[in-house]
């Protein structure tokens, strides 16, 4: 995924792009940095709304290319060292989101994936989808 980071862009727009990607995960910017395995208070949250270009001090304008072996901590240090935005990325955890501070090691892939499978809407789904009435026959057939 390739994010085009300039003055003008809306941190909602970062986020859309993202969670496209990555949809069990999200990311939030925060106006107060925080180190690896630490969390961001929501009293420094900022609002999607705002520009890149009203919150950072350097005004450097790029490519940012996340890639799903990107650690958390790699993409968190990238948006601070590239573009001066302190962010943190959530992971979607049953009904609600949890800041990544103990899973910063885990690539984007595993930590979406881990997120994926604590979601009960999709074991679920693939309970559902895995069993089919047979007709004539009361019990389920699981299809391979």
């Amino acid at each position: 995924m390739h994010i085009e980071i300039h003055d003008n862009t809306r941190l909602r727009e970062i986020q859309e792009i993202f969670s496209d990607f990555y949809p069990y995960l999200r990311i939030e910017f925060f106006r107060k940095p925080h180190e690896k395995y630490e969390s961001s208070g929501e009293s420094f949250s900022i609002s999607p709304e705002a520009k890149v270009g009203d919150i950072k001090k350097t005004h450097v304008s790029g490519l940012l290319e996340i890639l799903p072996l990107n650690k958390v901590s790699e993409v968190e240090r990238e948006f601070k060292d590239r573009f001066g935005l302190s962010v943190q990325i959530l992971r979607r955890q049953n009904d609600h989101w949890e800041q990544s501070t103990g899973t910063d090691d885990f690539t984007l892939k595993e930590l979406n994936e881990i997120a994926r499978n604590s979601s009960d809407e999709f074991v679920v789904s693939d309970y559902e989808e895995g069993w089919e009435q047979d007709e004539g026959f009361d019990k389920p057939v699981i299809e391979n």
